[in-house]
């Protein structure tokens, strides 16, 4: 992940708007025929290599009248998608063809084979095209299986042979031809040069390369994952169940009240001192609160200036990886108050800020085992899950492109039946429920040990959650308990061609990586926010650095003075004539001008940095980053474990199940 320009949180390319749901029961499955109105950004690349070496009969087969190739517009051959059509099909051809026809003595590659092949997915009487001679991986080493392995239904009306036919001849000659007669074809089906603004926030941005069209299975978490709930309803009403466990065991908690903005996910508790604080990626300590008040800059030298965040240390340091994390660091900090004022009772115990959030995170913790607040939302599901259309779509999509899909949470399974159909049957075409989307269903997971360890295995055999015992697990079953490795072994897949999709850096995404070598995405609600808020905050961060810059230049010539002047004092010349010409009372004037301009620079800077960030959390800034110039510990961790992230399952639906995400560059030459 690349950071630059106004944000840390780079695309991979810009994504094109989600088309409005259809009447699913009505939607085509051949995605050459779709009736959408646009195309999915990444699919061009796909048609390129689909189609004959003259396009006017795929368009004609589209139902667009032919036409002569236009050359490519000027504002699209410039950008950065023209660069990476032109990049994909010279990587195309070099991972398809046979090494003599680069010399132009035979046909460049023979896309489709005359071999007629049944994968494993496929239904009977399905054929598939294969290309012959494919490498098995790219020249990014990411895997190759899926790239052209497609349904015939898709290409009977071309003709195959014309295919290979027209693609002989030297590389570069055929990249140019084939590039411009795609820009023809994004003309006629109306893809505009760069997506339509605004759509930013719903993107998917990429840490590590992947390509879905190597990914067989893909997993889902639920909870905040395929089912979001409204933070300030789910956590408030969390919130509201802690502090009655509280209340009952004679704590002071009369007055307190939820405040979702008092906490962010990303910040780090540090339960030696009760203090909540934001580090950066190195582990040094930028902001922090002690109870409900924000810690001064000096305060935080003193406290934190000799050690630094050490998630390892797991007695004292507290991650918040999840939005569950909210009302429980909430609440801990407003009891902290209460213990310094020594508002606790002697009949409480004598406690530290330690022992306290045990007490506090034991008390939210028996509100959700009871499963009071569980029957509450079951009870009312519409007053705490944020309902997304588009969420079944994507997933069909992903379904009918192959992918196996599962669903492997720690919830259990009454509660993921009556939420799944809340969430998703209402948006499945007529007769469908959400079961049907899934090759396998893994509830009472436990995890992250079921990434790691093994526990018995249940089948789920009733509507009413009856269960008996299982041996192995099987396509298609519905089971609680069990084992990742339990799960591959069913499905026949292993380790990176499984991507896990969940909320919790931890539970999700770290150990299905370290363990199983599965491909990870994370789903960080808050991105959406964060974009947003660093659009608005441009012009403060323009003016910003604009004055750190000006100090910048004044403090060098501060330098350059002090460096003159320690020189003259041992005889030796100055760096330049001018100082050399200098009385030294004039240069210790200069000197003294300077010192003063710093120090009211600095007063100016040192408000605005503080505000920096402001439009995504007054008190602690922006998500993704800690100080001006650095990324949060939270963006290092995302980083680290998660290949792709993005604020919601349904955004995969503004790219295909074949999306190639590439990272962004990395370089030293980038800062040339």
């Amino acid at each position: 992940m690349k950071g630059g320009g106004e944000n840390d949180l780079n695309f991979t390319m810009d994504p094109a708007p989600a088309p409005n749901p259809p009447q699913l029961a009505a939607r085509k499955s051949v995605y050459a025929t779709d009736d959408r109105t646009e195309f999915p950004f990444e699919s061009k690349t796909g048609l390129i290599l689909a189609r004959k070496p003259s396009v006017h009969m795929a368009l004609e087969n589209l139902g667009i009248s032919s036409m002569p190739p236009a050359p490519p517009s000027p504002m699209r051959s410039k950008s950065r998608m023209g660069a990476m059509m032109m990049e994909g099909l010279r990587d195309a051809g070099a991972g398809l063809s046979p090494p003599r026809a680069m010399d132009g003595d035979a046909d460049l590659l023979q896309l489709f084979g005359d071999e007629e092949d049944q994968s494993e997915e496929g239904k009977p009487g399905e054929k598939f095209y294969v290309v012959k001679d494919m490498k098995e991986v790219d020249y990014l080493g990411e895997s190759t299986l899926g790239d052209m392995s497609v349904r015939r239904e898709l290409f009977d009306p071309c003709d195959n042979e014309g295919v290979a036919a027209g693609l002989g001849g030297p590389i570069e000659e055929i990249a140019k031809h084939e590039a411009r007669e795609a820009e023809s074809l994004l003309d006629k089906l109306k893809v505009p040069p760069r997506w339509p603004e605004g759509k930013a926030s719903r993107g998917i941005f990429c840490s590590r390369t992947l390509s879905l069209r190597s990914i067989t299975t893909i997993g889902y978490d639920m909870d905040y994952t395929l089912v979001h709930y409204n933070v300030k309803a789910w956590e408030g009403r969390a919130y509201d169940y802690g502090i009655a466990q509280l209340k009952s065991m004679g704590y002071p908690v009369d007055g307190l009240k939820f405040d979702p903005d008092l906490v962010m996910r990303g910040l780090i508790m540090d339960k030696e001192k009760g203090n909540l604080v934001k580090a950066d990626r190195f582990g040094y300590v930028k902001r922090a609160m002690h109870g409900t008040k924000m810690i001064s800059n000096r305060a935080i030298s003193e406290m934190y200036g000799r050690e630094l965040v050490d998630l390892r240390n797991e007695r004292r340091w507290e991650f918040l990886n999840t939005l569950f994390s909210i009302s429980e660091a909430g609440l801990y900090m407003q009891m902290v108050e209460r213990l310094d004022e020594g508002a606790v009772p002697p009949e409480c115990g004598l406690l530290d800020y330690e022992s306290l959030f045990e007490v506090v995170s034991k008390a939210l913790f028996k509100a959700h085992v009871e499963g009071r607040l569980k029957d509450e939302i079951i009870s009312k599901p519409e007053h705490f899950v944020e309902l997304d259309p588009e969420l079944p779509l994507a997933l069909l999509d992903q379904k009918e492109a192959g992918k196996k899909l599962l669903l492997i949470t720690n919830s259990d399974y009454h509660y993921t039946n009556k939420m799944m159909q809340f969430a998703f049957d209402q948006f499945l075409p007529d007769g469908m429920s959400w079961r049907e989307l899934f090759d396998m269903v893994i509830v009472s997971a436990k995890k992250p040990d079921f990434f790691t360890l093994s526990h018995p295995l249940y089948e789920v055999v009733t509507a009413d959650g009856l269960m008996r015992p299982a041996f192995k697990a099987k396509p298609g079953g519905l089971y609680c308990g069990g084992s990742a490795l339990m799960v591959e072994m069913a499905l026949g897949v292993h380790g990176d061609e499984t991507l896990y999709v969940g909320d919790h850096i931890y539970t999700d995404v770290s150990l299905s990586k370290l363990h199983l070598r599965w491909r990870t995405a994370l789903i960080i609600r808050e991105l959406e926010k964060e974009v947003k808020a660093l659009a608005y905050g441009r012009e403060h961060r323009a003016k910003l650095i604009e004055l750190m810059n000006q100090k910048e230049i004044v403090g060098d010539v501060f330098n350059q003075l002090r460096l003159a002047l320690q020189r003259r004092t041992v005889g030796r010349a100055a760096q330049t004539p001018a100082a050399n010409s200098m009385d030294g009372e004039v240069l210790a004037e200069y000197m003294q001008k300077l010192l003063v301009l710093m120090g009211r620079l600095d007063q100016k800077i040192a408000p605005m940095l503080e505000a920096d960030g402001q439009f995504f959390n007054p008190r602690w800034g922006y998500l993704s980053r800690a100080g001006l110039w650095d990324k949060s510990h939270l963006t290092r961790q995302i980083e680290k474990y998660a290949d792709i992230y993005t604020s919601r399952v349904s955004n995969f639906l503004r790219y295909t199940p074949f999306m190639y995400f590439r990272s962004q560059s990395q370089e030293l030459e980038d800062a040339v």
